[in-house]
């Protein structure tokens, strides 16, 4: 059995109160000899608070879910990371609820962590959601009157959220791929039917087409579901056409294609440039480490801790999104097409960092 306040009341003769005030620092008037006396008594029966209690008297538990559509994927479990490391700096404990992508599970945990007494929600939409299925689990967070924030699957809708510039991103791939003579450009895009973060990559993709003149080819445009397995589907698709290029809207569907391009005897880049999207820590460990676009994971994991830490407080409302810039990072998947050289006044070759200004609207 755990020590408690009565105790080390019996075990050092002074008063419950008097126990209680040293213990919780609010001991002003009680002497040093006392304090110290008490505290002694505390460390050697090991003492510690009871939390359950604490958190009924001020009617907070310490702790945030943290609702995630997948673990497995390196990019949620870095996201997941920067979020633990922030919460621990605010003496909050995360508990983590892992969907399998499955809206329904979604709704599942949010009723569950609401019952826990969970202080806020940091939520990431499972990819079968749809725009509809998203606002009812907003809704039924406001209804719970729960502290929540989106992250990096925001919907078309003003709620507290923390994302990247997806159609920067797409037009960062594209533009990159074009400038190096690629004209003939696959797109290999997440869910399109649900995922506003698949459509906005797609958006920037076509945006930089367009941009340069180059005519959209649907056929070379593939929907995959951001997994190795989508990614390699979609080569089997497009191998039926001509293409130099492809941009694959996550890292994980860009391995699935290197993979299948290799099965099909196309080197990478000599035969075909690859870009993905996320960059996540695989991406340049890669046989060819792969040209991606970088979102700042860590860092929105943080801002996305600080932001629901001031609504819990209700120091502030969030009123807006914040969106944060990806950057293009240049690898060896990618390289020029001497054969089919492309170029336009004021459009050179991309360098590695290279950064193109923003595209975006409001999100």
């Amino acid at each position: 059995m755990r020590a408690t306040i009565k105790d080390i009341a019996v075990a050092t003769g002074f008063s419950v109160t008097t126990i209680s005030l040293v213990l919780n620092g609010k001991a002003h008037k009680i002497s040093d000899k006392t304090k110290k006396r008490i505290l002694d008594a505390a460390e050697q029966m090991h003492y510690r608070p009871n939390q359950l209690a604490v958190s009924l008297v001020k009617k907070r538990s310490k702790t945030i879910g943290l609702i995630v559509p997948d673990i497995a994927n390196v990019y949620f479990a870095n996201m997941a990371r920067g979020i633990d490391e922030a919460c621990r700096e605010h003496g909050f404990t995360v508990i983590l609820c892992n969907t399998n992508e499955s809206h329904e599970r979604d709704v599942e945990y949010i009723n569950m962590l609401a019952d826990k007494g969970a202080d806020g929600i940091l939520y990431i939409m499972a990819k079968d959601s749809t725009q509809e299925m998203g606002l009812a689990a907003v809704e039924l967070m406001e209804e719970l009157k729960m502290p929540y924030v989106i992250l990096d699957r925001l919907m078309e809708a003003k709620c507290p959220g923390i994302a990247t510039d997806h159609e920067t991103g797409g037009y960062l791939a594209a533009s990159h791929l074009i400038r190096l003579g690629h004209r003939k450009l696959a797109c290999v895009t997440g869910p399109i039917g649900t995922l506003a973060d698949s459509q906005r990559r797609l958006r920037g993709f076509l945006c930089a087409l367009r941009e340069w003149e180059i005519p959209v080819r649907m056929e070379l445009i593939c929907e995959g579901s951001f997994t190795p397995e989508g990614g390699a589907a979609a080569v089997d698709q497009l191998m039926k056409y001509e293409f130099t290029a492809i941009f694959a809207c996550n890292d994980a569907s860009a391995y699935g294609v290197c993979r299948r391009l290799k099965e099909y005897g196309k080197r990478v880049p000599e035969d075909v440039s690859v870009v993905g999207y996320d960059d996540v820590l695989y991406a340049e460990m890669l046989e060819v480490p792969l040209t991606t676009v970088r979102q700042k994971v860590h860092a929105m994991g943080m801002e996305a801790v600080r932001r629901l830490m001031a609504l819990i407080r209700r120091e502030s409302a969030m009123e807006r999104s914040i969106i944060f810039e990806p950057e293009l990072i240049v690898r060896n998947s990618t390289a020029r097409v001497y054969g089919e050289a492309f170029s336009r006044a004021g459009k050179g070759e991309a360098q590695p960092g290279d950064r193109i200004p923003s595209r975006r609207g409001e999100h």
